[in-house]
């Protein structure tokens, strides 16, 4: 789910089954956002926030993504490094986004917003167009096997018809 919609967004987005693997990866990509679980299979999130501190070669800003939303976890992991922590319960994918955008610098400010963007009128052939740049988006996840065949038409159905 956090895969295809900050693809959809245009993040590059690397994945890993566990913490070892994260670790290595992360490493490997030199990543500019982490997302990190705690509980993972071989390595928990705490063990994984250590190790990727002690690497000083990572300049990573990594949000804790978890159903623990205790105190002390959410204490520890900031200790340990963690730049933001979210509790998937009460976080949506947009949250995420947004709070990734947010850390990266890349949130337009309001002010921003109105000058990019001065009184817009959206015509109905420009919503022919954004409809037509999702699809070939979404086309190019399927090609990746980032969605499947039945998720697009999914998808298609939707910005077709509402």
């Amino acid at each position: 789910m956090y895969r295809l919609k900050l693809s959809l967004e245009g993040f590059r987005v690397e994945t890993a089954l566990d913490g070892e693997q994260g670790i290595l990866k992360a490493v490997e990509t030199k990543p500019h956002m982490i997302l990190l679980d705690i509980l993972m299979p071989n390595m928990n999130g705490f063990e994984v926030l250590k190790a990727l501190h002690q690497n000083s070669h990572l300049e990573a800003k990594i949000i804790v993504l978890s159903n623990l939303g205790q105190y002390e976890n959410i204490r520890e992991a900031k200790e340990l490094g963690a730049t933001e922590y979210m509790v998937k319960a009460s976080t949506t994918p947009t949250m995420v986004v947004l709070k990734i955008k947010e850390l990266l610098g890349l949130m337009e400010t309001p002010k921003q917003a109105a000058e990019s963007h001065p009184k817009a009128q959206t015509t109905d052939k420009d919503k022919d167009e954004i409809v037509a740049e999702k699809l070939g988006r979404y086309k190019k996840l399927l090609d990746e096997g980032v969605i499947t065949q039945q998720e697009f038409d999914d998808i298609k159905k939707k910005l077709l018809f509402g």
